[in-house]
């Protein structure tokens, strides 16, 4: 019995070694991959701005960390997809009668995205004794209705004050997260020195010229017609591409127009032109007919696909973004 017990007794030894070595490894692992999330901040929500710029930013986090910064500057807000970005906030202010216009553009930014930030700047404005005066709400009918990006990557989670998510959890995911191809992406482009492309910022505003634009032809707001969203979802099972989570877009858009509404804020919403060699002619009847769908819950202009916008290479970025001078006119 004695001598049974003197041998396990190397074998308890080893075990709890065994044991300790695990858990330092593991609270290593964990402290390295922490301490690389906090000073590399691929998604840029830390501030650390060791790395300044970032292949893979949380541009929802960003708009929202702007908008704290100085939430009594702003009486107005633009709500987008990154082709929001080329908007001179400026001028858009100067047309919306308003002081200053906060810009919550982001990546393949749908409803999902703007009625939580929207809801958020109601109880915010109204904690402050404040107001919204106006909402510009910029539309892609080439992407209204398709599944949305919202809260389904690190790089495009809410901030807990929108989402309602705890905090904690938002913050250890963005700590605990093993990032190692963005980490590598970001410290390659520091250390080379190259450009990274993150979201596009806002361009300057150019001179005006002579040759700057054909003028875009006057539209007429689309007629509104309140709808049941169910009719409207059965019209669009026969349209040539199905957009799933269209129903949903739906709902989230009457939503925002009716706490407009209530809140007696003048809402501007306006369908992004598309570029010809972008969206091809077959996609064409699909993205008119999301543009008539939107348009039987609210009044909104549709600037279509023009083949004069489409065939002037100097009015665009790249295929799918336009540039100031076109947000301009």
């Amino acid at each position: 019995m004695s001598s049974s017990t003197i041998s396990s007794e190397p074998a308890r030894r080893h075990a709890r070694r065994y044991v300790v070595a695990t858990i330092a490894i593991a609270t290593a692992w964990l402290a390295a991959t922490m301490a690389a999330n906090i000073l590399i901040d691929p998604q840029g929500v830390f501030g650390s701005d060791l790395v300044p710029n970032h292949f893979n930013p949380n541009a929802r986090y960003h708009a929202f960390r702007d908008y704290q910064a100085a939430p009594d500057r702003y009486d107005a807000v633009l709500f987008a997809s990154s082709r929001g970005n080329v908007f001179d906030r400026a001028l858009l202010a100067e047309q919306l009668g308003v002081r200053t216009v906060a810009n919550f553009s982001v990546p393949f930014g749908l409803l999902t995205d703007h009625l939580p930030v929207l809801e958020f700047l109601l109880r915010d404005k109204a904690a402050r004794g404040e107001r919204l005066a106006a909402v510009f709400l910029l539309l892609d009918a080439d992407f209204f209705g398709k599944q949305p990006w919202t809260n389904l990557n690190i790089d495009s989670f809410l901030p807990p004050q929108i989402s309602g998510e705890s905090p904690f959890r938002f913050w250890w995911r963005y700590l605990t997260a093993f990032q190692f191809k963005q980490w590598r992406s970001d410290l390659s482009a520091q250390l080379g020195s190259k450009p990274v492309a993150g979201p596009p910022s806002q361009a300057p505003r150019p001179r005006p010229t002579a040759a700057a634009l054909v003028p875009i032809r006057p539209l007429g707001l689309m007629a509104q017609r309140l709808t049941p969203v169910a009719e409207t979802f059965l019209q669009e099972t026969d349209a040539p591409e199905i957009r799933s989570d269209l129903a949903h877009q739906l709902e989230l858009l009457a939503r925002f127009v009716a706490l407009c509404r209530a809140h007696d804020i003048r809402l501007v919403i306006p369908f992004s032109p598309l570029n010809r060699q972008n969206v091809r002619d077959e996609q064409a009847p699909d993205d008119e007919r999301i543009v008539d769908q939107v348009a039987r819950l609210v009044p909104v202009w549709d600037f279509d696909r023009p083949a004069w916008l489409s065939d002037r290479p100097d009015l665009w970025r790249d295929f799918s973004h336009y540039s100031t001078a076109v947000a301009d006119t």
